[in-house]
């Protein structure tokens, strides 16, 4: 039956503008929104690429194995804290007390979908752990982007929060963080979270009735925070802006003790658990970050480890305002929520969410200058990225604002303009996708396959010592030292066996190898490792581990081990 000329131009106006429209709309954003996703995980993706996921991803593995929360990646300061609190080292089963368990847990879960993939192949290019653990958090990104347009369709109303949604999700930096493996998805999700609860909590405050819904949203939120905390420990300082704000924001001003009360029974099973295994309530993770030194030892000194701290405070605020609009991922909409600061928003409860936000990214930046330094746009350390979706909300609003005091009144127009600044928000991710070449490694330093390799060289019952063990404990399986101070401690560790078992092989990377020659091997940290760095045997001594094969990437790695492991393999370095 033929269809007449109207029936056409109805079914056109539904798919333009009728009941189809949001359907086809929806449809067409969803293939966009999956098309994306996969050039990220199958072209740019190209592995973990930081120390912390690859070292949660070895501890989310052991427990998905029944092993609990344990890990391979053995550091000589956990063993002077164990010698220190009079406990028992483990020669089997070694308990982490430097990460965080939320994400480790998480990751768990995912693992095990991909058991079979668990040992590495030479030929593996990407370890299958790699990848789901990246897919994961993927799919935590995209849920904090539905949590936020709640919160954003809240804060102002759903077309403002569609767009805002939209200018999330192009966000480059975003995308970089969740392929790291690091656990800021998870974190995102549940600081999106609190941010509704909290909007919930103060629309009970304007309306002046607090009630017990009141206190059970501070129950809420504190869990939250409990949670972030136990997702990355420098999110407590998220909650200590929350409170500085909450005191004198609620009222009663005792409301905010529910949060507290909260905040703190949820930590303190950790803790409890964290004084069990290592005799500190906080472990290792009470040390600053970018100590490695300090981690190398098992006999340190602290005396010096708050010296000029008062400097390093200062100069890790300035570098963080200084290189602020890189960390909010180049963000136009973000970097414009300082500015909607002067605005004086019509509702209370948007004016003054505003300032809690501020708040909770004041005690943040503060956290990271004492606790820092930041060391680059995807690094644990860098928490400023979670605070984009919500300040995206309110720099999209004063923008809009902005553009409506021109007096252009057209619909076209306004479309326009919210479409340049997607596009805008857009131009580094276009780039990554089309521009940048996609990387097969994440060279230097790590080659996952030639450090998987070390799994079948050797044995689970021997150990290895190197100077980025996180890869061997992921890659490889085994039980890895971090290099220690000096060979003499390495030594000692392995003929006692401190750690279980002995230590039959020293692989060396561009970690140790390109630090500069006379402040890192000639005088610095590495000085009495120099001669292994520098491939100098005949300076080795007495050292037990006197065979050594280079290995790719232009032999910038080094395996020494105890006798030769590698030439009647079937499988070749």
């Amino acid at each position: 039956m033929p269809v007449s000329e109207e029936g056409f131009q109805s079914v056109v106006h539904s798919l333009e503008q009728g009941k189809f429209a949001a359907i086809f709309r929806g449809i067409a954003g969803g293939m966009l929104l999956i098309g994306i996703t996969l050039l990220y995980l199958f072209v740019q993706f190209a592995g973990l690429s930081s120390e912390d996921a690859m070292d949660q991803a070895q501890i989310a593995r052991a427990i998905a194995s029944g092993e609990g929360f344990t890990t391979d990646y053995i550091r000589p300061l956990a063993l002077w804290q164990l010698n220190r609190s009079g406990l028992d080292i483990p020669e089997d089963r070694f308990p982490d007390f430097s990460q965080p368990p939320l994400a480790p847990a998480l990751n768990a879960l995912p693992l095990l979908l991909v058991k079979d993939s668990w040992t590495m192949s030479p030929k593996d290019l990407i370890y299958a752990g790699d990848r789901v653990i990246a897919a994961t958090s993927i799919l935590l990104f995209f849920v904090s982007v539905v949590v936020g347009y709640f919160v954003a369709r809240r804060l102002f109303d759903p077309q403002l929060a569609l767009t805002a949604s939209i200018l999330v999700l192009v966000t480059d930096l975003l995308w970089q963080i969740s392929l790291s493996g690091l656990p800021h998805m998870l974190l995102l999700l549940l600081f999106t979270t609190s941010c509704y609860l909290i909007l919930l909590a103060m629309g009970a405050q304007e309306l002046g009735k607090p009630g017990a819904r009141a206190w059970l949203l501070q129950l809420g939120i504190g869990a939250l925070f409990a949670a972030m905390t136990l997702t990355n420990w420098l999110a407590c300082w998220f909650f200590f802006g929350y409170l500085f704000f909450a005191f004198f924001y609620y009222r009663p001003r005792v409301l905010p003790i529910a949060a507290v009360l909260t905040f703190a029974i949820l930590l303190t099973p950790w803790i409890v658990r964290n004084i069990t295994v290592s005799g500190h309530p906080f472990g290792l993770a009470i040390y600053p970050m970018g100590q490695e030194d300090l981690m190398r030892t098992m006999n340190p000194d602290f005396s010096n480890l708050f010296y000029g701290f008062r400097q390093k405070f200062r100069l890790g605020v300035v570098d963080q305002l200084a290189n602020l609009f890189g960390y909010l991922g180049l963000n136009m909409a973000a970097g414009a929520f300082f500015l909607a600061l002067f605005h004086p928003f019509k509702r209370p409860e948007t004016a003054r969410f505003r300032w809690c936000i501020l708040a909770m990214w004041v005690a943040a930046l503060m956290g990271m200058a004492a606790y820092g330094p930041v060391l680059g746009l995807v690094a644990t350390d860098q928490l400023h990225s979670i605070f984009i979706p919500v300040m995206t909300f309110f720099g999209l609003a004063f923008l809009l604002v902005l553009w409506n005091r021109l007096g252009f009144q057209a619909g076209i127009a306004r479309l326009f303009f919210t479409a340049s600044i997607v596009i805008v928000c857009a131009i580094p991710m276009l780039l990554t996708l089309f521009a940048a070449q996609g990387r097969s490694l994440h060279w230097p330093p790590y080659v996952p396959p030639y450090i998987g390799i070390l799994g079948e060289w050797y044995q689970p019952d021997e150990a290895l010592c190197s100077d980025m063990p996180w890869a061997v404990a992921w890659y490889a399986q085994r039980r890895c030292l971090l290099l220690p101070d000096s060979p003499k401690t390495m030594v000692d560790i392995s003929d006692y066996e401190i750690i279980g078992r002995p230590i039959r092989g020293l692989y060396l990377t561009p970690v140790s190898g390109d630090v500069p020659f006379l402040s890192g091997i000639a005088s610095g940290p590495y000085s009495k490792w120099g001669a292994f760095i520098l491939r100098m045997p005949q300076q080795m001594g007495g050292f037990p581990l006197k065979t050594y094969v280079t290995l790719p990437i232009e032999g910038q790695t080094v395996l020494y081990s105890d006798y030769d492991r590698w030439s009647n393999r079937t499988t070749q370095p």
